[in-house]
């Protein structure tokens, strides 16, 4: 069996595709200090307007004997999960700048550091966990870090009681000023992680390329073939199971897309972005684990929606906003829509855990050396509180992280301190993240 480098691409003209991890790569694997084998992964996954933290996690610390409603899609990946109670972000409170709790929520969220509130729209914040996960993990990858969302930023204006927009809409910050602007185009962020190869498309280039249904996958299969001869029987397999998985993904993005419908004038066809709200989702995460399986990053943020938003969940038959809803007032009808919009937000989640579970890298699989942080900055958007924050952890059982079980921090303890216990079992040499005081003992 032929050893190959770990970056090892298919190209064809301006088309690269890169590669799952194949056994052939492992000898020559580039490593996190202090982790033999595979690299580690970060994911931070942000839902907005807090969660019914009743319905998802026990108040008692202890193993996770039955899971909560919101959390049954998870089953049997339940063991692979820790639920923290007691965790609070103090610099998404007022603290004497007024009203704001939503784009102090996400902009505190990763960076432990109170939001510049100013009349004038500066920005200040600081530097986020991931940004900083990824001065380590992100200098052997292509992408040293990925931003995806479903909702795009909003580049200017006020959003919440006179904080920049870009506080609500940003969860990854570069520095205190220069948010990483995330991507929500599914088409784009395929075209980014697969199409890229020996310089840059104009837009045009790239319609006309999708017009002609010019598959990344057929372009390379060729090259795939004679690769093929050198590779063991199990990479073989894994090679051509990645390449129909590629495929069907590109089908998936042209018919979300409206790529079927030429009869359509272009000015009434979607612009990237499904209509359908869970294919959305899906195509997001999909793109995402297809990222960290073929080592295109390492590390990740999904703001599943931005602080504040008021989108509706027709689909699962909650048809009003999700920001009104929040303002619950204690009503039960809007207390069960809510926990049922997070019920929804676990299921697709769920969804991307398993798709991980099942992908192999060496004697682990790809979830084990990723570990993934589920969260919102508020916990009951009601009360826009910042203590006892919803938070659950899966994954990362190569890494150290265990599972199945509560664990119960004293209360007001920075959510940083979280953030720098992942970076530590990643790999990741980190004192302090803003208002951290230590590592949690995840």
């Amino acid at each position: 069996m032929k050893l190959l480098p770990r970056r090892a691409l298919l190209r064809s003209g301006s088309c690269a595709l890169a590669l799952p991890l194949l056994d052939a790569m492992l000898p020559g694997m580039s490593r996190v200090p202090g982790h033999a084998g595979p690299p580690a992964r970060l994911l931070w996954v942000y839902v907005p307007n807090g969660m019914r933290v009743d319905k998802l996690a026990p108040s008692a610390a202890g193993p996770l004997k039955e899971l909560p409603a919101t959390l049954k899609p998870l089953g049997a990946l339940a063991a692979q999960a820790t639920l923290l109670r007691g965790l609070a972000q103090d610099r998404g409170r007022a603290n004497g700048d007024g009203p704001g709790d939503h784009a102090r929520a996400c902009a505190n969220y990763l960076t432990g550091v109170q939001p510049l509130k100013a009349p004038d729209g500066r920005l200040g914040v600081g530097v986020s966990a991931d940004q900083l996960a990824a001065r380590t993990l992100g200098v052997s990858t292509r992408r040293a870090s990925l931003a995806l969302g479903c909702e795009p930023t909003v580049p200017g204006g006020q959003c919440d009681s006179g904080y920049p927009c870009a506080y609500s809409s940003n969860l990854s910050w570069i520095s205190p000023t220069v948010p990483a602007l995330k991507e929500y185009d599914p088409r784009a962020v395929f075209d980014h992680l697969f199409r890229e190869g020996r310089g840059e498309e104009t837009p045009e280039q790239r319609a006309a390329r999708w017009k002609a249904r010019a598959s990344v996958v057929d372009l390379v299969r060729a090259q795939a073939r004679r690769l093929e001869g050198k590779l063991s029987s199990a990479d073989r397999a894994r090679l051509d199971e990645y390449q129909g998985g590629l495929a069907s993904l590109e089908r998936r993005i042209q018919l979300a897309l409206g790529g079927e419908a030429d009869a359509v004038p272009d000015e009434l066809r979607p612009k990237g972005i499904p209509t359908d709200a869970r294919e959305h989702v899906d195509l997001l995460f999909d793109l995402l684990a297809l990222a960290f399986e073929t080592d295109c990053t390492r590390v990740a943020t999904f703001l599943v929606g931005n602080e504040g938003s008021n989108r509706s969940y027709a689909a699962i038959g909650v048809p009003e906003g999700h920001h009104d809803l929040s303002h619950h007032g204690k009503e039960l009808d809007k207390l069960d829509k809510l926990a049922r919009i997070d019920h929804y937000h676990v299921e697709r989640l769920t969804r991307f855990l398993e798709r991980l579970d099942r992908a192999r890298e060496g004697d682990a699989s790809l979830l084990d050396r990723t570990l993934v942080c589920f969260g919102s900055g508020l916990e009951d958007g009601n009360r826009h509180n910042h203590e006892d924050l919803p938070t659950l952890v899966v994954g990362g059982r190569a890494l150290g992280h265990g599972g199945g079980r509560v664990l119960v921090s004293e209360r007001e303890t920075p959510l940083c301190n979280l953030h720098v216990a992942l970076l530590e079992k990643a790999g990741v040499a980190c004192d302090r993240i803003g208002d951290s005081s230590q590592a949690l003992p995840l």
